[in-house]
């Protein structure tokens, strides 16, 4: 019994860029279509992370568990969380796999002879386009707000919720006291707007504690290594899938502030993991609150016991040793077993 894990080919040239521009500004949508099929990248985005963490824990509970990409080797480089996971060409899958298939390119579980999944993480990403109803498929997700959108797609059919995993390794906790004061990080590429108007409100109504920096473009661990400095996160994205930058933060000591990302970030509970703000105006007021030391450490040591249980040990692991034996259960060799049982 192997898990394979599908996931695009990463690749940051030029030619990658021209072609991708070129598609994202066409009217047709099969120019579309066939470019998500090419399955490559510029960018490793969390959902991407997140199945290697899975492929991962996997291996870990004693399962063979392979990544696969188009080409069949890493192109990842400093990306990739795991160099030591075994790559396979998606082409060279075996009959009897259990194949991860990611969202964005879920119309190639019609090819697999097998038990397949759709890891469906994004909300811009669930499409009618596999036939979801076989009694093969399985459906997974990752937050309730994410199954609230599945289940408008996918009638009558189960969906499972999956945990996150969250790298304590990679975002291991250190106290607000240890960290730069006054230092607050924020995503450029989500939600601008906001994070401008956040800054504006907050020096308006006087406050002048807090100083913002842009993150972009780190490799996963080049952020983790950022991730040491600050006290606070704004979360400025509008809509989110998997919703790792507001969990690891968490996982760190990095009080979270900002929007909820219409629940995709459901660990997010005011005043007690979290500050929500769902506008800017809010999201001023939280960081003059949140001038106080006292309500920092509370939140952070909060968030960090609350986000524990999707460290890879607790239930993600939990999770994979159910999933391996529901598999086991059904896979051709057991049930021929049980056959000669009877």
């Amino acid at each position: 019994m192997r898990f394979v894990f599908l996931i695009p080919d990463y690749d940051n040239s030029k030619t990658h860029s021209w072609i991708n521009y070129t598609v994202q500004r066409s009217r047709m949508q099969f120019v579309k279509d066939w470019w998500l099929r090419q399955m490559r990248v510029n960018q490793v985005y969390g959902g991407i992370l997140n199945i290697m963490r899975h492929c991962a824990v996997a291996r870990s509970c004693g399962v063979d568990a392979v990544l696969a990409t188009k080409h069949g080797h890493d192109t990842y480089g400093a990306y990739n969380l795991y160099p030591n996971l075994p790559f396979i060409r998606w082409a060279d899958r075996q009959p009897d796999d259990i194949c991860i298939v990611p969202d964005c390119v879920t119309e190639l579980i019609n090819q697999v002879e097998g038990p397949a999944i759709a890891y469906l993480q994004s909300p811009i990403f669930v499409f009618d386009n596999f036939d979801y109803r076989d009694s093969q498929v399985a459906l997974w997700t990752d937050s309730p707000y994410m199954k609230s959108i599945c289940q408008k797609t996918y009638l009558e059919k189960e969906i499972q919720i999956v945990p996150n995993i969250v790298d304590n390794q990679l975002f291991p906790f250190i106290p607000q006291s240890k960290r730069e004061q006054g230092l607050v990080f924020a995503f450029p590429r989500k939600g601008p707007e906001f994070i401008a108007k956040t800054q504006e409100i907050y020096k308006a109504k006087g406050g002048n504690h807090w100083h913002f920096e842009l993150i972009d473009g780190l490799s996963i661990h080049e952020l983790a290594k950022q991730f040491r400095r600050p006290q606070v996160f704004l979360a400025s994205a509008e809509i989110e899938g998997c919703a790792l930058p507001p969990q690891e933060s968490m996982a760190a000591g990095v009080v979270v502030v900002g929007k909820t990302a219409s629940g995709a970030n459901f660990c997010m509970e005011h005043c007690e993991t979290a500050m929500t703000a769902e506008n800017p105006k809010e999201a001023a007021q939280c960081l003059i609150d949140l001038e106080n030391a006292a309500l920092r450490d509370k939140l952070s040591y909060n968030a960090h016991q609350h986000i524990s249980c999707y460290f890879p040990e607790n239930d993600p692991s939990e999770f994979w040793h159910q999933i391996i034996h529901r598999y086991a259960m059904t896979a051709p060799e057991k049930i021929n077993a049980l056959r000669e049982d009877k």
